[in-house]
């Protein structure tokens, strides 16, 4: 079939092509909106090491710190991992009193999403999303509480007790997620479209 035939049938059919075209552009705004609110909840935390000795007592350089801080990046690298991991989502699960949304343990590892700013910082950003904005405070905050309880743990079994790991969280944001109106909308138009000119590629087939 050429273009002209092509054109030629779409002009003949135009009006069940924007038929087609608005059903179901008005069918993904229409699914949009029965969708369920989402909420995202989120904290940041920094991570950084104390130290007995500070650079008004000794006489070399300390590097501005530089070691405590890359301390807390390990620290860092070890709260991205504990948020990953499904064991972890389970126990903040019963720190929180929610029941687990699933048992998949790959699902559970991606509950949280965590990651450091950059390699070497200390400096972790972590959230979580659901359909109840409570519960997704509420998992933020459990998690602070279970990372914060495996940071004490670590920090007993430090020799030197003047030098231990301290965490610094931000407060919890939550915020309504935007439905995608206009993208759901715009896919349903397209789907529609091709729909129409299929159609009228079959009807210019069928007629030779």
């Amino acid at each position: 079939m050429s273009l002209a035939e092509l054109i030629e049938g779409l002009r003949k059919n135009i009006w069940i092509l924007l038929f087609l075209v608005i059903l179901l552009t008005s069918a993904g705004l229409l699914a949009t909106w029965r969708l369920p609110q989402t909420y995202e909840a989120g904290s940041l935390t920094t991570a950084v090491r104390t130290s007995t000795i500070s650079q008004a007592n000794v006489d070399y350089y300390l590097f501005d710190d530089y070691y405590a801080i890359q301390s807390g990046a390990f620290i860092a690298d070890n709260i991205v991992s504990w948020l990953s991991s499904a064991p972890s989502v389970v126990s903040i699960y019963q720190i929180a009193n929610l029941p687990l949304p699933t048992k998949n343990m790959k699902s559970l590892g991606k509950i949280f999403e965590a990651k450091k700013l950059s390699a070497t910082s200390n400096v972790v950003t972590y959230k979580t999303t659901s359909t109840d904005e409570a519960e997704a405070k509420k998992l933020v905050e459990s998690a602070n509480k279970f990372v914060s309880q495996l940071v004490v743990d670590i920090n007993s079994k430090q020799k030197e007790q003047g030098a231990q790991f301290v965490l610094n969280y931000s407060d919890t944001a939550v915020v309504k997620v935007p439905k995608a109106y206009a993208l759901n909308g715009f896919l349903g138009g397209l789907l529609g479209l091709l729909i129409g000119l299929v159609y009228v590629a079959y009807q210019k087939s069928s007629q030779r």
